[in-house]
C-alpha cells in the first residue's frame, strides 16, 4: 500500500485471557499473520485500570496481576473489516476500536528474490467477483469495463472452475473492439468519439449471448500450496498475466497475477489482499540463492532495444512504432537521446485532434480483429495528418529508473508507481533500455530452484 489511507484496530485484553488452551493475544497474533496482515504489535502495558481492575487499598494502590496487552495493526480498511468478527468472536471481555489513520511514509524491507518455499496461497487475491455460465454478456461488458480486476473467472454455483473471460477473449469473441484502456478513455471522449465506442458495445449488450458463449475453456490454473516459483515459471513459459487458483476439487479459491508475484518480493508495511506476508521456514534458503539477480543491476537485465522517436516524428510513424514495440511503448528522446517523454495508443487517441480520433479507432479495431493486411513496406497507421507531431501526444511524466538500481530497487519503484514499463536511463538521463514486468519477473527466476 502506498502513503494514504489507513485504518488503525486496537484491541484491548487482559494477559491472563486463552484461547483453546494458548494465550489470547498470541491466538490473535497468529489469526492476524495467516489472514495476510503484514504486522501487527503486541503491548504490555506498565500500568492502567478498566472496567475490571482491581485495587488493593492494605498496601496502597496495587494493580491486579492480569495487566493489560493492546493488540495494534496499521493495514488496508477492506481486511481488517473483514477479519473483525473473528476477532471479536474470540474476545470475551475487552475492547476494541478501529479508526482512520493517514500513512505519511511506509518503506518496506526488499526480499532478495522470489521465495522458492512461499506457497501461492499467501500472494493470491481472494475477494473475487466471478459470473456464471448464464450471466448475460452485458453483465459481463459492464463488470470488465467497469471494475479494476482485468479477468473475469466463469464458475458453478459450488465455484468450480469453467472458464475465463479477459478483453482478449471478448475482442475475438467480437463483443469488444478494443482493449479496455482504449475503450474506457473514448467513452470518456468528445460524444461522436464515444459514439463509435457505445455503438458495438451495445449490439453486443442487446445480444443473447452469455458468458458461455465467450469464456476461455482452456485455463491454466495452479494450487494454493504450490510455489511462487512454480506459478512464475508457468506465467514465464506461457506468456500468462494471471492464473486462476483452485483447490484439489477444481474450486476457485483465488487469483495470482504477474504483479502479485513481485509484490511478494516487495512486501509493505500495509499489504493489500495480494501482498505478501511474513516469511516462511526455509524462505531464507531461497532468498539467498536468489540473491545475485535481484541484487544486480537492472543494467545486466534490461531490454537495449528500445522503439524510440523524436519530439517532429509524425504521427503515423508513431504508431507504426507503437505496433512494432514489444511493449506497446515508444520512447521519445531528443538528439543526444535523453528521455523527453513516452506514448502508448491511449496517449494518442486522447491527444489526437477530435476529427481524426474516429479514423485511428476504426484502423485499431481491425488490427484487433486480425484484419490489418501489414505487407512488407506497407503504411502501417491511417493517413494522419503532416502537421501531427510526437510532442503533441506523448505523456511528459515519464518515470524511469537509473541504471545503477538494482533489480529490487526496478521491481520496487514499479510497484510504487503502478508503470508496467520503466526506461532505463545513465545519470544524465539518456536512454540505454526498457525493462517490463515480465521482464522482472524472469530475473527474479534466474537464480534458486523450483523445489518445495
Amino acid at each position: 500500500m502506498r502513503p494514504g489511507k489507513a485504518h488503525v484496530l486496537t484491541i484491548y485484553l487482559g494477559e491472563s485471557d486463552q484461547w483453546h488452551g494458548q494465550p489470547l493475544y498470541v491466538a490473535m497474533l497468529q489469526l492476524l499473520r495467516e489472514e495476510g496482515c503484514a504486522g501487527a504489535t503486541a503491548m504490555r502495558a506498565v500500568a492502567g485500570y478498566g472496567a475490571s481492575a482491581r485495587l488493593h487499598a492494605s498496601q496502597g494502590l496495587r494493580w491486579s496481576s492480569d495487566a493489560t496487552i493492546v493488540i495494534q495493526v496499521i493495514d488496508q480498511p477492506a481486511r481488517l473489516e473483514r477479519l473483525l468478527p473473528r476477532l471479536s468472536a474470540m474476545l470475551r471481555g475487552g475492547l476494541i476500536t478501529l479508526h482512520e489513520t493517514e500513512v505519511i511514509q511506509a518503506t518496506p524491507p526488499l526480499l532478495a528474490g522470489l521465495p522458492a518455499h512461499r506457497p501461492v496461497r499467501q500472494a493470491m487475491v481472494t475477494g473475487l467477483i466471478t459470473v456464471e455460465p448464464e450471466t448475460p454478456l452485458a453483465q459481463v461488458l459492464a463488470l470488465l469495463l467497469r471494475a479494476p480486476f482485468r479477468a473475469l473467472p466463469v464458475v458453478d454455483r459450488e465455484r468450480h472452475l469453467l472458464g475465463l473471460i479477459t478483453t482478449g477473449d471478448l475482442i475475438r469473441s467480437g463483443a469488444l473492439p478494443l482493449r479496455r484502456g482504449l475503450v474506457r478513455t473514448a467513452l470518456a471522449l468528445d460524444e461522436a468519439t464515444a459514439q463509435q465506442m457505445r455503438t458495438p458495445l451495445t449490439q453486443a449488450e442487446q445480444s443473447a449471448r452469455t458468458a458461455a458463449d465467450v469464456m476461455n475453456r482452456q485455463v491454466r490454473t495452479v494450487r494454493p500450496e504450490q510455489s511462487l516459483r512454480e506459478a512464475a515459471r508457468l506465467m514465464v513459459e506461457t506468456g500468462l498475466r494471471r492464473l486462476p487458483v483452485v483447490d484439489r476439487d477444481q474450486r476457485l479459491v483465488g487469483m495470482l497475477s504477474r504483479t502479485d508475484l513481485l509484490r511478494a518480493v516487495t512486501p509493505s508495511p500495509l499489504a493489500s489482499e495480494a501482498e505478501e506476508r511474513e516469511p516462511e521456514p526455509g524462505d531464507s534458503v531461497a532468498m539467498a540463492e536468489g540473491s545475485s539477480a535481484a541484487s544486480a543491476s537492472i543494467k545486466d537485465y534490461l531490454r537495449p532495444a528500445v522503439a524510440t522517436v523524436h519530439e517532429d516524428t509524425s504521427l503515423a510513424e508513431v504508431l507504426e512504432a507503437l505496433l512494432q514495440s514489444p511493449l506497446k511503448r515508444v520512447v521519445v528522446v531528443d538528439d543526444g537521446n535523453h528521455v523527453r517523454g513516452i506514448i502508448s495508443d491511449v496517449d494518442v487517441l486522447a491527444h489526437l485532434q477530435e476529427e481524426l480520433r474516429p479514423r485511428l479507432l476504426a484502423w485499431l479495431s481491425g488490427l484487433a480483429r486480425g484484419r490489418e493486411q501489414q505487407a512488407s513496406g506497407a503504411p502501417l497507421g491511417p493517413q494522419m495528418p503532416r502537421s501531427g507531431r510526437a510532442g503533441d501526444v506523448m505523456n511528459r511524466t515519464v518515470v524511469t529508473v537509473p541504471a545503477t538500481a538494482t533489480v529490487s530497487e526496478a521491481i520496487a519503484l514499479m510497484m510504487r508507481t503502478g508503470r508496467k514499463v520503466l526506461p532505463v536511463v545513465e545519470d544524465d538521463g539518456r536512454l540505454v533500455g526498457i525493462v517490463g514486468r515480465s521482464d522482472l519477473l524472469r530475473v527474479l527466476l534466474e537464480d534458486g530452484n523450483d523445489g518445495v
